[in-house]
């Protein structure tokens, strides 16, 4: 199931770094007064991100001091970085891994990225001989992800991850179990890790997936609760507010919005699904008078038309007061849903059907296609008793079984076709 969604992680994690972190002291018996100045210039290179230069400045004092340490972190920067001359390197490597684990982890990690992975695995095994390191078990089973034996490759991830549990190897782990389709294990990890060290963008962003995927909503909200607070992203109270209105809990997504003070056109986004109309009405009333833009005082006049027909048809006075507040905002660039609303309000109540129609084709003109607006133009021609002109136009509604289904529809449908008798 979730295949797809944590593939892209395996390239990740075969690409990650087991080598150690360098810690250095002046090799013995070094007397020589340049010495840290040496270090120090190397250091400056590398803390300015002139990693080539500071691989070059470790790579020369190697050379110079003959002391390993400093041919470990020029090998380190260059596959750690991508640097040219990592063949090199390693190819002088090869003559001191006896005397560094480091250097052979190295080494190994170089012949993975070249996919010689029989001098790889021959190199980890001899770590996995000689030192109990995470960094081992990890870099073993990379190698064993890449021959393709993923049930070793968890074996030794696992290995890894009892001695250091953090979120790198977690992943690896659920990277392998996607491969294998193994959703249980993947879930019961990332519950594992969330449990015992919080959340995290990555491990929660996975969970709340699988939650979703699994229908656990409960989960899943509280899931995108905690990614919002660990981010500070309203894209997660989007995203939550979205899920429980698509499952018939506007009441529950409109309390989130009031409580994480979303913007205002959620909120009346809310409102309207809810039927609250004089809410929505008054919110937008509210934004109109604050920026002066007309699209609110549209808003305000459509709702308000909505507040008057949840129990019956509006009254000739009430479209009158609606009508009137549309034509103090609206115009030929406003958004064709408003456009129109206020035609078929004139054509309706045949306040000014012909200054209707001219609203509605500016709406089709915008939206050539839409069977809302093509209807009410076809009212439009209805209502002016050209009923062949009527029919022409409403018949290019009739293919949409939903539409053709709704009450105002077959509504029209009968009325045109007794005018067309």
């Amino acid at each position: 199931m979730y295949r797809n969604l944590l593939l892209a992680l395996v390239a990740l994690f075969l690409a990650a770094c087991g080598g150690r972190a360098v810690v250095y002291s002046e090799p013995k018996n070094l007397q020589n007064v340049d010495f840290d100045a040496d270090l120090t210039r190397a250091f400056i290179r590398e803390s300015y991100g002139d990693y080539e230069g500071a691989r070059d400045a470790f790579w020369a004092m190697f050379e110079r001091y003959k002391a390993v340490k400093f041919l470990e972190q020029a090998l380190y920067l260059t596959l750690s970085h991508n640097l040219p001359k990592a063949d090199e390197l390693d190819a002088i490597a090869q003559k001191y891994l006896a005397q560094s684990n480091t250097l052979k982890r190295l080494s190994a990690l170089y012949a993975l990225s070249i996919l010689d992975l029989k001098r790889a695995e021959i190199l980890a095994k001899e770590l996995l001989k000689s030192d109990d390191y995470a960094g081992n078990y990890e870099l073993y089973a990379d190698i064993m992800l890449r021959k393709n034996k993923p049930k070793e490759a968890i074996k030794y991830y696992k290995f890894a991850y009892k001695q250091v549990p953090n979120e790198a190897l977690a992943l690896k782990i659920v990277g392998v179990y996607a491969l294998q389709n193994d959703t249980k294990s993947i879930k019961a990890l990332l519950e594992d890790f969330h449990k015992m060290n919080g959340c995290t963008l990555k491990t929660c962003g996975l969970l709340f997936r699988i939650y979703f995927e699994a229908g656990d909503y409960e989960s899943f909200e509280n899931i995108l609760l905690e990614l919002y607070e660990l981010s500070g992203d309203k894209n997660f109270i989007l995203t939550l507010i979205d899920n429980l209105n698509q499952r018939g809990k506007g009441e529950d997504a409109l309390k989130i919005a009031m409580r994480y003070d979303m913007d205002d056109d959620v909120k009346i986004f809310l409102y309207q699904n809810l039927k609250r109309f004089d809410e929505a009405r008054a919110l937008s009333l509210k934004l109109y008078q604050e920026s002066k833009k007309k699209e609110h005082l549209l808003r305000a006049a459509l709702f308000e038309f909505e507040a008057a027909s949840v129990d019956k048809k509006p009254t000739l006075e009430e479209a009158r007061s609606v009508a009137a507040k549309f034509e103090e905002a609206i115009d030929a660039q406003s958004e064709a849903i408003f456009l129109n609303y206020y035609g078929y309000l004139l054509i309706d109540y045949e306040l000014d059907v012909k200054e209707g129609m001219k609203w509605v084709e500016l709406a089709l003109q915008k939206e050539p296609q839409n069977l809302y607006y093509l209807d009410s133009l076809a009212w439009g021609y209805y209502k002016l008793g050209e009923c062949e002109k009527a029919w022409e136009i409403f018949e290019q509604t009739l293919h949409d079984a939903e539409f053709s289904n709704s009450s105002e529809s077959k509504e029209h449908l009968q009325a045109i076709e007794r005018c067309l008798r």
